[in-house]
């Protein structure tokens, strides 16, 4: 085949991709007659194959085609990178973690694996590690405007705040048109009391994107908490304007009464969010389920408190935020405590956010399901009695510790459940005999 035939169907094939057509790209691919390549030219149509099939959610195929290259011939830190992302895109994120090390490994200037593997540390919630690899991401030449949002997203879960704002100022310097990313600056000026500073990071994205309803919500929940209601009012009317059929309006208009010390009425709204069914994504959905729980617990309302998690646990929306009130209204307060990541196995049923078992297929019928609990205790027992209880109150059968996979020390906080994965892990367990 013609060189430049080539070379046009590879540059077409990326620009699909870089589009999102992963249907088009794939057929560009398939035009190329495999004999007709070079070594480098195989390691090239291979990754951009494996991408496309990826992103057409065809994991399976895009990690057979990646390891039989693998298999054929010498470690590439191309195709070691691709298949560390389609991993990570299966949410295989050990794998893809041990893959992208190996990449590395092979090429350790390699900045785009160094960016991926990053983000998979991210992921698995190891941020510092994440932060620091971000860092060298950086210093390899990787794409800074994708690097400083996501390093300023590892540092919040750090702890790391000013870090995160002085992250997310560099970034607005040089993209200054990012309206999301000036709101997240807003959100972390808001929480530590910097109002002003926050009004004027809400003010630029307002320049930008006035119809954005984080904006309006964002922007009204910092005027409450500065305790400038007319601004808050104002912000609750843009919203409502913005989105009429969500429950986010409502849910300010909540935290305005609550402010203005009519509870009777706030309590009423958050009772009939609650109760809702219907919900436009999960972002809403979470975001309900936060404010109400927070607000029931800082009211003493626990057995609103105790209702309200058995709602989130049967959505999978066992969240941070919303575990931190659940626990402050339910656990016991101690000077010195252990951060657990405790992996439980229960029987299978409906309503999980399902991962298949790639490498036993997903046609047998699952029999189990495994996924990640995070809790706060004050030793190893009391956190496997504390998630073992929870998951029996939350209606599991049959649960079980199956591993420890994470612990650190934390100190004047609350005991119970930290957090529970959204997604689990089903399969088909077998027997002692080793039958399915």
């Amino acid at each position: 085949m013609d060189p430049e035939r080539i070379d046009a169907l590879f540059e077409e094939a990326n620009q699909h991709l870089e589009a999102g057509r992963a249907e088009e790209a794939l057929r560009c691919l398939e035009a190329l007659d495999g004999a007709a390549l070079d070594e480098e030219e195989r390691t090239e149509w291979t990754a951009r194959c494996a991408w496309a099939l990826s992103d057409l959610g065809r994991h399976d195929e895009a990690i057979e085609l990646l390891e039989a290259s693998l298999d054929a011939e010498a470690p590439s830190a191309r195709v070691l990178g691709t298949l560390g992302v389609v991993l990570s895109n299966a949410n295989d994120l050990e794998g893809a973690r041990d893959v992208l090390e190996r990449a590395l490994a092979v090429q350790p200037d390699d900045e785009t694996a160094i960016a991926n593997l990053a983000l998979v540390y991210e992921k698995l919630r190891e941020y510092e590690r994440a932060v620091a690899l971000y860092e060298r991401a950086a210093d390899f030449g990787a794409d800074i405007d994708w690097i400083l949002p996501r390093k300023a997203s590892a540092l919040i879960e750090c702890g790391q705040y000013n870090e995160a704002k002085a992250t997310l100022k560099r970034y607005l310097s040089l993209v200054p048109e990012d309206a999301t990313q000036w709101v997240a600056l807003g959100i972390l000026h808001s929480d530590d009391d910097e109002y002003d500073e926050a009004f004027a990071c809400y003010a630029e994205a307002e320049k930008l994107s006035p119809d954005d309803a984080s904006l309006r919500l964002n922007w009204g929940v910092t005027a409450v908490r500065a305790r400038r209601l007319k601004d808050a009012y104002q912000q609750l009317g843009l919203l409502r304007s913005v989105e009429p059929r969500t429950t986010r309006w409502w849910l300010l208009r909540a935290f305005i009464l609550e402010e203005e010390g009519d509870f009777s009425n706030a309590r009423a709204i958050y009772d009939r969010v609650v109760r809702r069914t219907g919900f436009r994504d999960r972002g809403e959905l979470t975001y309900a389920l936060e404010m109400a729980m927070d607000f029931f617990a800082r009211h003493k309302l626990r057995p609103r408190c105790a209702r309200l998690v058995e709602r989130a646990y049967a959505a999978n929306a066992c969240t941070v935020e919303l575990c931190e009130a659940y626990r402050e209204a339910h656990g016991h307060y101690v000077k010195r405590a252990y951060w657990y990541s405790v992996v439980v196995e229960a029987d299978y049923r409906p309503g999980l956010e399902e991962i298949h078992d790639r490498e036993n297929g997903a046609n047998r019928p699952p029999t189990r399901f495994a996924r990640d609990y995070q809790v706060v205790a004050r030793n190893h027992d009391e956190a496997i009695g504390l998630v073992l209880d929870f998951a029996r109150k939350m209606g599991e059968k049959n649960p079980q510790v199956r591993e420890f996979i994470g612990q650190e020390p934390i100190e004047e906080t609350y005991t119970g459940i930290y957090e529970v994965e959204e997604e689990a892990y089903v399969f088909a367990a077998q027997d002692d005999a080793g039958r399915e």
